[in-house]
């Protein structure tokens, strides 16, 4: 049996963007379960929404609070904030690599970091992941050689690495082969039955109307509002 702790909450979040690139939210409620998956669909050709940077305390909302197994991020300690952001993993809508780090470098950064695990433990969970997203040998280059598609699906490897409390999926589809789609769908199922939390944003949600996916939980952005579907 899970946890009843919220994952994660958003208690009337509101967002001022200081610039054009970042959209702002007003009024955002909504609360992620352990085990649960909310999928947000978000109006096509809007990007950088900022609801995973507010997930993981990297940017401060005006109003309301954003809580992370019940603190508030904005109440947390600095090594505070760095225990509990480990226990998240994310897809970047964008390019997420360090380029002075070989992949497994980057992949296994956060894990050994955060956890102390075995380099060698991690390497093997990393190739093991690869493999079942269809890449095999794991690429041994910087992420600047290395062919956007490939990246992208990297990106999935390492958002299921070790035992995350939470799984930030920012429009995991873009730049990625769609016949893999259905790839990480089941990964993503098999988490949230693991008990892990998965907010998914997605503008392209056709590859979420099967299945396990079909029946979950899911809102809307409107503008700046977050409406249920």
């Amino acid at each position: 049996m899970h946890d009843l702790t919220p994952i994660l909450e958003f208690k009337d979040v509101t967002f001022s963007s200081p610039t054009s690139q970042l959209s702002g939210l007003k009024e955002v409620s909504f609360t992620l379960n352990r085990g649960e998956i909310v999928v947000v669909e978000l109006e096509e050709g809007r990007e950088h929404i900022p609801l995973a940077s507010l997930a993981q305390g990297l940017v401060v909302q005006d109003a309301g609070h954003v809580c992370f197994k019940s603190e508030d991020w904005r109440e947390m300690s600095a090594s505070r904030l760095a225990v509990q952001r480990g226990l998240i993993r994310r897809v970047f809508e964008h390019y997420g690599w360090i380029t002075n780090l070989d992949m497994m470098e980057n992949m296994s950064l956060a894990e050994s970091y955060h956890t102390g695990r075995d380099m060698d433990d991690i390497a093997q969970e990393i190739r093991a992941l690869a493999r079942r997203f269809g890449i095999d040998p794991l690429p041994d280059s910087r992420p600047t050689r290395i062919h956007t598609m490939i990246l992208r699906k990297l990106e999935w490897v390492r958002a299921f690495v070790g035992t995350p409390d939470l799984i930030l999926l920012e429009r995991p589809f873009f730049g990625a082969p769609k016949a893999d789609a259905s790839k990480l769908v089941q990964a993503v199922c098999e988490a949230a039955r693991r008990g892990v939390a998965v907010l998914w944003m997605e503008d392209d949600p056709r590859f979420l109307e099967s299945g396990e996916m079909a029946t979950v939980r899911r809102f809307r952005m409107n503008s700046e509002k977050l409406v249920a579907v």
